[in-house]
C-alpha cells in the first residue's frame, strides 16, 4: 500500500524533528556539563594534583599521582547532609570554596557555607518570633588523604556552638558541648548560635595544623588550630590575618601577595612576584596566541600548574616541570568535547574611531546553511562586566544551529578611561550600540574569507545585555533585523540597571530619563522581538518586560514572549534545550523569512 504524500511528509518531518531534538539534548548535556578542575591544586613537593569533577550529580574530587604514571583516586566530596532540612534536587551539586593540600599526602577542603534558618517561634500572643536558636550555619572542614581511606569531617560550626555572654561563667563553659552545657545550668534557658568558620592558613612550620577563624555568633572574633590527622582543636591566642581573595594571589608557602588578577578583555595577571613573572612570559611563548594562567606551584617553584584556554578548546591543564623545562599535560577540562566536534573561536581586537580597544570573540559555524551565515551579536552581561570567557557554551549552540555568533565585550572591560566618562554619561547605550557597529564592520574587514550576510543581523542579551539588546533594535532597526532579550530591565534607572552602572554614568537630564528608556520609546521598536522572563528571578526586570509587551501589543506589534521554565536557571537539559529551539524558531522565521523551521536534510533509500 502507498502512503498519501502529505502524510509521508509529516511522518519524515516528525520523526526527523524528534530525532534533531534528542540531538539537540544531547548536545546541550555534553556542552554545558560542570568541567573538570573548576578548583584544583598541586601538592607541596608537586607530586600529586588534587581536582574537583562531577560524580552522578554530586561534587568529588580526583587525586592524580604525577610520579605514577598519573595514577588518579576519586573520591566523593561528603555533602553536608547530616544536618539542615534534607537534599533537595533542584539545588545544584555541594560547590567549594577552598582546597588545597596541607602536605604531600593530606588535602583539605571546605564547601561552601550554608545558613538554615530554624523554624520561628511563637511569643505569648502566638506571632511568629524569629527563632533565637538559630541560624543553623553549615560550615565543614573536611580532610582526605591521598588515597581516599581517611577522609572526613574535621570541624564544623556545630562544634563552636556560643551562648550569650550573660549565660557564660567560664572558659570551661564555652567549650563545652550544647549537652554538657545545657544540663549545667540546670534547666535555664540557653540560646545557641553558630559561628562562621573561616580558614586563614596552615601554621609554617607544621602544616598539620590549620589555622581557623571563627566569627559571628556572639563572641569576638578568635582562632584555633585543628589537626588535620585527628581533627582536635586547641586555642590559637596569636594574631594570624586572612588571606585576601580575588582579584589578588596568594602564595600560601612565603605568606604573602605575589600578584593581582587584572580586569580586561582577556584574562591577566600583574605578578608583584618577579620569579612568578618570569614564568609568566616563558609559558606565554610556549603557547602563542592563547591565555596562559598560572594557577598553583609547589613549595620551591619547581613545578608549576597552569590553565591554557583559547581556540576551540574548552581549556586544558598543564604541569610544567621548570628544571628539566617539560611542559607535561594533566587534563583537558571537558575530555567529552573533542576539538573536532567544536566550532572554532577567533579573538579579535580593534580601534574605535575615538581610540578606545574594542574586543570579541567570533565562532564560526563548521557547516553554516546556504550561503554566508547570519550573524548573533550577543552584548555582555552588565557594565562593564566581567570579559567574555575565550570557550563559551552558549556560542556553540547557535553555531551548531548556522549562525556566526560575535560575544562583545564593553570597552570598559577593564576600566572606564577619564576620555569615556562623558560620552558614556550622555549616551551610554548609544556608545554601546556604535562600538557593536564598530566591531561588525572590523569583523566584516579583517576575516574576508569567512563573509557573514551583513543583511541578518540579529541581537541577543541577558539582564543589561539584554537592555542593550533591545535599544539597539530601537537606534539601528536598519542594521538588526531582530533580538532576543532575557530578564532586561528596560528603565535606565532601575535598580537593576543602578547596581550594574556607576552613579556617575547615570545622571538625570533634561528628559528625566526617557532618552535612555527602552520603555518611553517603545514606539521605536519596530524589528521583531522575542521576551524571554524567568519567574521570580528579577521582579523589576519582569514588570519592565510585561509593560512593554503590553505597549508593542496596543501598537499592534505584539512580541512573541516566553516565560521560561524555572528548570532552565537549574540547568535542566531538556528545559534548556527547549530554550534554544524557541529561539532558533524565532530566529530562523525572522533572519530566513521561512515561516516554517526545516531540519536537516536526510537522504532516504
Amino acid at each position: 500500500m502507498r502512503m498519501p504524500l502529505l502524510r509521508f511528509l509529516a511522518v519524515t518531518l516528525g520523526a526527523a524533528g524528534a530525532a534533531r531534538a534528542a540531538s539537540l539534548e544531547d548536545r546541550v548535556e555534553a556542552l554545558f556539563r560542570p568541567p573538570l578542575g573548576e578548583w584544583i591544586a598541586l601538592s607541596p613537593e608537586g607530586q600529586r594534583v588534587a581536582y574537583t569533577t562531577q560524580a552522578g550529580g554530586e561534587l568529588a574530587l580526583v587525586m592524580m599521582d604525577l610520579e605514577q604514571s598519573r595514577r588518579r583516586k576519586t573520591v566523593a566530596v561528603a555533602p553536608d547532609r547530616d544536618a539542615g532540612p534534607p537534599p533537595d534536587a533542584s539545588r545544584p551539586p555541594t560547590q567549594l570554596r577552598f582546597l588545597r593540600w596541607a602536605t604531600e599526602s593530606r588535602l583539605v577542603y571546605a564547601p561552601v557555607v550554608r545558613v538554615v534558618p530554624l523554624p520561628p517561634v511563637a511569643d505569648a500572643s502566638g506571632r511568629p518570633l524569629p527563632n533565637p536558636d538559630g541560624p543553623t550555619v553549615l560550615s565543614p572542614i573536611m580532610a582526605t588523604d591521598a588515597d581516599g581511606r581517611q577522609r572526613g569531617t574535621l570541624v564544623d560550626a556545630r562544634d563552636f556552638q556560643e551562648v550569650p555572654e550573660e549565660a557564660r561563667r567560664s572558659l570551661a563553659d564555652f567549650l563545652r558541648t550544647p549537652t554538657e552545657l545545657a544540663a549545667r545550668r540546670k534547666g535555664e534557658p540557653v540560646r545557641w548560635r553558630m559561628p562562621h568558620l573561616d580558614i586563614l592558613g596552615f601554621f609554617p612550620r607544621d602544616r598539620d595544623q590549620l589555622i581557623i577563624g571563627t566569627r559571628g555568633a556572639y563572641s569576638m572574633p578568635l582562632r584555633h588550630l585543628v589537626d588535620i590527622r585527628t581533627g582536635h582543636v586547641q586555642a590559637y591566642g596569636e594574631d594570624w590575618p586572612a588571606p585576601p581573595g580575588e582579584p589578588h594571589v596568594y602564595d600560601w608557602f612565603r605568606l604573602k601577595v605575589v600578584g593581582e588578577r587584572q580586569p580586561a578583555a582577556q584574562p591577566t595577571t600583574l605578578w608583584q612576584d618577579e620569579d612568578l613573572g618570569r614564568a609568566q612570559r616563558e609559558l606565554g611563548a610556549k603557547f602563542p596566541r592563547r591565555i596562559v594562567e598560572l594557577l598553583d606551584w609547589s613549595e620551591t617553584r619547581t613545578r608549576v600548574l597552569f590553565r591554557v584556554t583559547g581556540g576551540s578548546d574548552a581549556g586544558r591543564f598543564f604541569v610544567w616541570q621548570r628544571p628539566e623545562d617539560v611542559v607535561l599535560e594533566i587534563l583537558p577540562r571537558a575530555p567529552w568535547l573533542p576539538a573536532a566536534k567544536l566550532h572554532e573561536t577567533r579573538w579579535f581586537e580593534h580601534a574605535a574611531p575615538d581610540g578606545a580597544r574594542l574586543s570579541a570573540y567570533l565562532t564560526w559555524p563548521r557547516q553554516p546553511r546556504a550561503g554566508p551565515p547570519p550573524l548573533l551579536v550577543v552584548f555582555p552581561t552588565g557594565f562593564p562586566g566581567g570579559a567574555q570567557p575565550a570557550f563559551d557554551p552558549e556560542a556553540q549552540v547557535f553555531a551548531d544551529l548556522g549562525f556566526a555568533v560575535a560575544r562583545l565585550n564593553h570597552r570598559s572591560v577593564a576600566g572606564v578611561r577619564p576620555e569615556d566618562e562623558a560620552a558614556l554619561r550622555a549616551a551610554l547605550d548609544r556608545v554601546s550600540v556604535d562600538d557593536a557597529l564598530t566591531t561588525i564592520a572590523g569583523i566584516a574587514a579583517r576575516d574576508q574569507d569567512r563573509p557573514f550576510d551583513r543583511k541578518r543581523v540579529a541581537v541577543l542579551g541577558r539582564g543589561f545585555g539584554g537592555y542593550l539588546a533591545l535599544r539597539a533594535l530601537q537606534l539601528e532597526p536598519g542594521m538588526f533585523r531582530c533580538g532576543i532579550a532575557i530578564d532586561a530591565p528596560l528603565e535606565p534607572f532601575a535598580p537593576d540597571i543602578a547596581r550594574a552602572i556607576p552613579a556617575a554614568l547615570l545622571e538625570p537630564d533634561a528628559s528625566g530619563g526617557k532618552k535612555l528608556s527602552v520603555l518611553a520609546q517603545a514606539e521605536a521598536l519596530t524589528q521583531p522581538v522575542l521576551l524571554l522572563v524567568e519567574p521570580g528571578r528579577s521582579e523589576g526586570s519582569a514588570a519592565d518586560m510585561e509593560a512593554l509587551r503590553t505597549q508593542l501589543q496596543r501598537l499592534g506589534r505584539p512580541p512573541e514572549h516566553v516565560s521560561l521554565d524555572p528548570g532552565s536557571a537549574a540547568a535542566r537539559t531538556a528545559a534548556r534545550a527547549a530554550v534554544y529551539r524557541k529561539m532558533e524558531a524565532f530566529l530562523t522565521l525572522h533572519l530566513q523569512n521561512f515561516s516554517v523551521t526545516i531540519g536537516p536534510t536526510k537522504e532516504v533509500p
